[in-house]
């Protein structure tokens, strides 16, 4: 639509050929973690020379810094923002907008004629009481006929037009009331059809005005394209399906959970999620070597008992201003290249500050080892676990919520941690009632050793069970924690029977691990004897 209109008057122009004010909303939005950029497309038919193109409805918390725009089929000169003091604008309904106002006249229209339709029963009501009111007065009469053959036949013409005239009365009473039963549901339709309204046009709101001077070297059309940043996010979410069978496999079923604060409605926009985070850190951390000295004993010892009472003011100053020392911050998963990106192949409606819209992304299989997992010192049964390898291209994002099936029934919520492209991951899929757990502590002793020996000792003996009670035979892999020192002389010695087919598992030391084949409706032990021994004078934490 092309016209000419007073947006302009306050801002200082130059001599223009025309000047075009379209209206304009997101067509396309990119979300990524915590951040999104939305996209406006406006198209105008133009003549050739130097026009201005004025965009009036652009939110009014645009930042000009963050503002990008890009223009086809002409040059783009400059491009001027306004926040403030802007003149009204135009009524401009969309057709969505004129429909939902209809539904509500149509509704309205409804109540008035169910409102009449009462009016008219009422009415008939209403003859029936006047004419019941006529009779009885008519019987009341001084007049009556003196004759007896007439006055019988008076009362018996009495008698049967106010039965007529009750039983009229009685069923407009009814059907009035039958019709206004229906009031209800219209009202109801009423408030339903107000709020289609209100959800497509939310509380005005000020917005900021974008002009543009382009020039354009023949006529044609030209497109303006205006993006900017909004407040939204996304997560993703999973389904996790176990499929049993001759071949175990594993389905993940992935969809996305997207939130939008931008302030406004995003209306059949084309829209795109990014694994990249556009607010994270982009430049790389700063390295301060450590400095290093030597210091007295006694220097030293007076150091340490300072620490262990407290470090002063000063000391936490020097302590601060070596990062160095400090612990590492904990590791996060970081996967090489620009990231990923999905595309929804059609348009979306998101509201803004609505509920987080759920989209369906795809599904991925991967063959599957499914296994059991034991504690004996913490569980009461085994768990089924799952082991696969991502041999998709493509990471596998961190979800906080993903539900767990297992031949399509629901055993439990669970999150799934993050997986790169050819990564190994394993999933819990809930306990296995059939695989009975037990940990029983056997003998437990600690004293001295006598006068000659100058060392104290604590000895324990435990064993753990395993008991299928299911027809199915079990890999198992049971986990067990043994105490380990980074003291030279507190000494620690233990031996399992079977002996543990893995140690300070994934790195965790102390953390021991036994492979195991567990047969239908049989059993398994496993003993660990343990010995430790500190010296005399000192306690065992």
């Amino acid at each position: 639509m092309r016209f000419i209109t007073l947006a302009l008057a306050a801002l200082p122009l130059p001599a223009l050929a025309e000047t075009y004010t379209v209206t304009s909303a997101p067509t396309a939005v990119t979300v990524y973690n915590g951040y999104a950029m939305v996209t406006r497309d406006v198209t105008v038919d133009v003549d050739a020379g130097a026009h201005e193109l004025v965009l009036p409805d652009l939110p009014q918390w645009v930042d000009a810094g963050s503002l990008r725009v890009s223009i086809t089929g002409a040059e783009l000169g400059s491009t001027r923002l306004r926040n403030d003091a802007l003149p009204p604008q135009p009524d401009g309904d969309s057709a969505a907008v004129i429909a939902a106002k209809a539904a509500i006249e149509d509704a309205l229209r409804a109540v008035r004629d169910l409102d009449d339709k009462v009016q008219d029963a009422g009415l008939a009501a209403t003859a029936a009481e006047a004419r019941l009111a006529f009779l009885n007065g008519l019987a009341a009469k001084d007049t009556l006929p003196a004759d007896p053959a007439a006055l019988a036949e008076l009362g018996e013409m009495i008698e049967a037009q106010t039965l007529v005239a009750t039983q009229a009365q009685i069923a407009a009473q009814r059907a009035a009331r039958r019709i206004g039963e229906e009031r209800g549901d219209l009202e109801q339709a009423v408030q339903d059809a107000r709020a289609a309204l209100a959800a497509l046009t939310p509380p005005a709101e000020p917005k900021a005005l974008l002009a543009l001077s382009v020039a354009a070297s023949q006529a044609g059309n030209v497109v303006a394209s205006i993006s900017y940043p909004a407040n939204a996010s996304w997560e993703p979410t999973y389904d996790v399906v176990l499929s049993r069978g001759d071949s175990d496999s594993l389905t993940l079923r992935r969809a996305a959970l997207i939130y939008q604060n931008s302030g406004e409605n995003w209306d059949e926009v084309a829209l795109t999620l990014s694994t990249l985070a556009p607010t994270g850190q982009v430049v790389p951390s700063e390295l301060y070597p450590p400095l290093l000295r030597f210091e007295d004993p006694q220097i030293a010892t007076k150091t340490e008992l300072r620490s262990s009472m407290g470090a002063s003011a000063d000391m936490a100053m020097e302590m601060a201003a070596a990062p160095v020392v400090a612990m590492a911050p904990t590791p996060r998963p970081n996967f090489d290249g620009p990231g990923v990106t999905y595309t929804l192949p059609g348009p979306i409606s998101i509201a803004r500050n609505a509920e987080g819209a759920r989209v369906e992304l795809d599904a991925l299989s991967f063959d599957a080892r499914v296994f059991a997992r034991a504690v004996p010192a913490r569980d009461q049964t085994a768990f089924m676990m799952v082991e696969a390898k991502n041999a998709s291209l493509e990471p596998l994002l961190a979800a906080g919520t993903a539900q767990i099936f297992v031949d399509g029934a629901l055993v439990g919520r669970s999150s799934f941690a993050a997986v790169p492209a050819g990564g190994e991951f394993v999933q819990a899929f809930g306990p296995l009632e059939d695989i009975r757990l037990s940990y029983a502590l056997l003998d437990r002793s600690e004293g001295d050793r006598g006068f000659i020996s100058r060392s104290n000792a604590q000895t324990q003996d435990v064993r753990m069970t395993l008991e299928n009670l299911g027809a199915e035979a079990w890999d198992v892999e049971v986990m067990a924690a043994v105490p380990y020192s980074e003291q030279d002389d507190l000494v620690i010695e233990w031996a399992a029977k079977p002996a543990a087919t893995a140690k300070d598992v994934d790195a965790r030391r102390g953390l021991t691990q036994w492979d195991l084949s567990l047969a239908a409706n049989a059993s398994q032990e496993i003993t660990i004897e343990q010995v430790v021994r500190w010296p005399d004078g000192k306690v065992l934490r």
